[in-house]
C-alpha cells in the first residue's frame, strides 16, 4: 500500500471527475421513487433500520469479524434483532450480536448527523468508532502498529492529516462534486492515513456512508463475497488506478437500491393489521395507475430489448469473422431471443429465481420479461449458450435488470421432439438439458421510467464482460 507522506497528499484528485456516473444516473430514478413510496406508506424508518443491520452485517462479515448463517437472519429480524431469535452465528451468538449491534448504533449516529447536514470532525468519527468498539479507540503511536500492521501515515502527522481530510471533504461537498466520488475518495484516503490501531476499514466505511446519506443517497451495500474485490480495488487506488474502486462504489450503490426495492416489512401480528396494510397498499397501487406512464415504460422496455438484440447480432458476426468459420467447420455463434410477447418468454424463469437469490434481490414475476442467448456450437457434442435474461426487480414496475447465465447444452439421448416436415414426414429434433457453468457476474439494473438511450453503452460494457468470462470458461472446456 502506498504511504501518504504528508497531509498535502490528501487533496481530492481531479482524476475522480473524469469517471463516468452513467450507471448511477440510470438507476437513481428508481431510488427516488422507492424512497418516496416508502415515506408515503410510513415505512421509511422501518426500511432504514433493516438496511443498517444488513449493511453492517455484511461489512463485518466481509472483514471476517462475524458470521451469520443464511437461515438465521429472518428469525433474528422478526425477533427485533434480539439475540433470543439468533442461531447459527459466530464467533458465538453473543459476540456476533454484540459486535453487530454496536456497529449499527454507530450507523445510526452517522445517519442522524448526515440528515441534519452537519459537518463532520475527527472527534465525531472517533466517538462513533468507540461506540462500535465498545471501548476506547486509540490513534497509532508508532509506524506499523496495529492488529494487522501495514504502512500508513507517520503517527506524528495523523492529527493534522485528519483535520485536512475532513476540511477537504467538506470543501468538495460544497463545491458540487458528486458525493459518490467524494465518498470514494475519503474512504480510500482514510485507509491510507490508517489513523487507528484497529478498525480503520470499518471507520472508512462509516465515513463514506455519512457522505452518501448526507446527499440523500441510499449508502453502500458491500456483500461478503466482494472481500477480494474490495481490497484489490483499494490497492489499485493506492497506485493511482481508480477504475476498479469506482466500479465497486457504483456496484455497492446498486446493491443498496436493490435492497430498498426488494425490502418488505416484517409480517404483522394480527389479521386486522395485515388486512389494513394490504388495503392501503392496494389503494395506493390503484391510485398510481397512469395509462401514459404505463405506455412509456412499455415502449422503453422494448427499446432496451432492441438495443440488446442489435448488440448481440453485431457481436455474433464479429466472433464468426475472428474465428474464420468455414462451411461445416469451426465455431458458430447464433442469436436466439424471446421478447415479452413471445410464447417462450418464461423459459429461464427457474434460472432467474436462483440468480436473484444469489445476488440478493426480489424477482418480480408479475411483470413482462424475456431473454436473449448467444449459442456457441463447437462440435456436435460441444454446444453452449450465454443467456441474458431481462426481468423486472423489486416491488417496482419501472426497474429492469439484465443478468448473465452460461450453460452447457447436454443432449438427452433418449428424448427427442417430433417435428412435422413440409412433406408430412416427421423429423426428429434433439432435446437439451441446460447444465449451468460458472459465471460470476451480477446484474446491471436501471430505470426505464424515462428515455433510455444511455442504456445502450451500459449494455455494451456488460455484454462484453459477460462474453469475456464466458469465453474464458469455454476455453477450459476445450481439450
Amino acid at each position: 500500500m502506498r504511504i501518504a507522506l504528508s497531509a498535502g497528499d490528501l487533496r481530492f484528485r481531479s482524476a475522480w471527475l473524469d469517471l463516468p456516473l452513467t450507471r448511477w444516473e440510470l438507476l437513481s430514478p428508481s431510488w427516488e421513487a422507492r424512497r418516496a413510496f416508502l415515506e408515503s406508506q410510513g415505512q421509511l424508518e422501518a426500511y432504514q433500520k433493516d438496511a443498517f443491520w444488513v449493511w453492517a452485517r455484511d461489512f463485518l462479515t466481509l472483514q471476517g469479524l462475524v458470521y451469520f448463517s443464511p437461515e438465521s437472519w429472518e428469525p433474528y429480524r422478526r425477533a427485533g434483532y434480539s439475540p433470543i431469535g439468533l442461531v447459527g452465528a459466530g464467533p458465538t451468538i453473543e459476540e456476533a450480536h454484540d459486535r453487530l449491534r454496536r456497529y449499527v448504533e454507530a450507523f445510526e449516529e452517522a445517519f442522524r448527523k448526515a440528515q441534519a447536514n452537519q459537518p463532520l470532525t475527527s472527534q465525531d468519527l472517533q466517538q462513533w468508532m468507540e461506540k462500535a468498539a465498545g471501548g476506547a479507540v486509540h490513534l497509532r503511536q508508532a509506524s506499523g502498529e496495529g492488529v494487522h500492521p501495514v504502512p500508513g501515515l507517520p503517527p506524528v502527522e495523523i492529527p493534522a492529516a485528519l483535520d485536512q481530510l475532513f476540511s477537504e471533504m467538506e470543501s468538495q461537498l460544497r463545491s458540487g462534486v458528486s458525493p459518490i466520488w467524494v465518498a470514494g475518495w475519503v474512504h480510500h484516503a482514510f485507509t491510507q492515513i490508517r489513523p487507528y490501531t484497529e478498525a480503520n476499514a470499518r471507520a472508512a466505511f462509516l465515513l463514506s456512508q455519512y457522505v452518501l446519506w448526507r446527499a440523500g443517497l441510499p449508502g453502500l451495500h458491500l456483500r461478503p463475497t466482494q472481500r477480494g474485490a474490495y481490497y484489490a480495488a483499494l490497492r489499485a487506488a493506492d497506485e493511482g488506478h481508480l477504475n476498479s474502486w469506482a466500479d465497486l462504489l457504483l456496484e455497492g450503490l446498486q446493491q443498496a437500491v436493490l435492497y430498498a426495492l426488494s425490502w418488505g416489512r416484517v409480517p404483522l401480528p394480527s389479521y386486522e393489521e395485515s388486512l389494513e396494510a394490504f388495503h392501503r397498499r392496494f389503494a395506493a397501487w390503484r391510485a398510481r395507475h397512469d395509462r401514459d406512464r404505463s405506455q412509456r415504460i412499455m415502449t422503453n422496455r422494448y427499446t432496451v430489448f432492441d438495443y440488446l438484440e442489435e448488440l448481440l447480432r453485431q457481436t455474433a458476426t464479429e466472433l464468426e469473422e475472428k474465428l474464420q468459420v468455414e462451411e461445416g467447420k469451426g465455431t458458430r455463434a447464433l442469436v436466439a431471443k424471446a421478447y415479452p410477447d413471445s410464447p417462450y418468454y418464461y423459459q429461464f424463469t427457474a434460472d432467474i429465481v436462483e440468480y436473484a437469490r444469489k445476488y440478493g434481490y426480489y424477482f418480480n414475476r408479475g411483470l413482462p420479461r424475456g431473454w436473449f442467448k448467444l449459442k456457441f456450437s463447437l462440435s456436435a457434442n460441444k454446444k453452449y449458450q450465454l443467456v441474458f435474461p431481462l426481468h423486472h426487480v423489486g416491488h417496482d414496475d419501472a426497474t429492469l435488470a439484465v443478468g448473465a447465465l452460461l450453460h452447457f447444452l447436454e443432449p438427452l439421448k433418449y428424448q427427442q421432439k417430433r417435428v412435422r416436415g413440409r412433406r408430412r414426414s416427421r423429423k426428429e429434433k434433439s432435446v437439451y438439458l441446460f447444465a449451468p457453468l460458472p459465471l460470476s457476474l451480477g446484474p446491471i439494473v436501471f430505470s426505464i421510467e424515462k428515455d433510455v438511450p444511455a442504456v445502450r453503452g451500459l449494455l455494451r460494457s456488460y455484454m462484453q464482460e459477460a462474453l469475456r468470462q464466458a469465453l474464458s470458461e469455454l476455453a477450459n472446456e476445450i481439450y
